[in-house]
């Protein structure tokens, strides 16, 4: 699996590769919701009192998705799908159609609402050495 970080406006950086091997290769960006079928998703965006989540939590439940983060380990490859109501994702400064699904690159920024994340790595490790 590729090392893959995303990194808070305030520095703060959260490696995706851990993340998605303890929920299942899923990461969700959105709002919790107690009452959703989705269960132990990691969860980017807001509080339950809507404030903003400098963390990465991981909650019993989300609902109003923004954004769906996936690996395929066949392609080694990220992608992130946008399942907002009005196409809120942004890769970079170009926002993704209701339902688009791309590949994620390094260096790019994602958004999410008001929500930035960036620069991200996607770099597989090999790369690294």
């Amino acid at each position: 699996m590729k090392n893959a970080t995303l990194i808070e406006p305030m520095g703060k950086t959260h490696n995706l590769e851990k993340l998605l091997g303890k929920q299942g290769g899923l990461v969700f960006v959105g709002r919790r919701d107690p009452c959703s079928d989705i269960q132990a998703a990691i969860v980017l965006g807001e509080k339950d009192d809507g404030e903003p989540d400098v963390a990465v939590s991981v909650m019993d439940g989300v609902s109003r998705r923004q954004a769906v983060i996936t690996y395929d380990p066949n392609e080694d490859e990220f992608y992130i799908e946008d399942c907002s109501t009005y196409g809120t994702t942004r890769i970079n400064e170009e926002h993704l159609g209701k339902g688009e699904k791309r590949r994620l690159e390094n260096g790019v920024n994602l958004y999410f609402g008001k929500f930035g994340y960036g620069p991200c790595t996607f770099a597989k490790k090999s790369r690294e050495n």
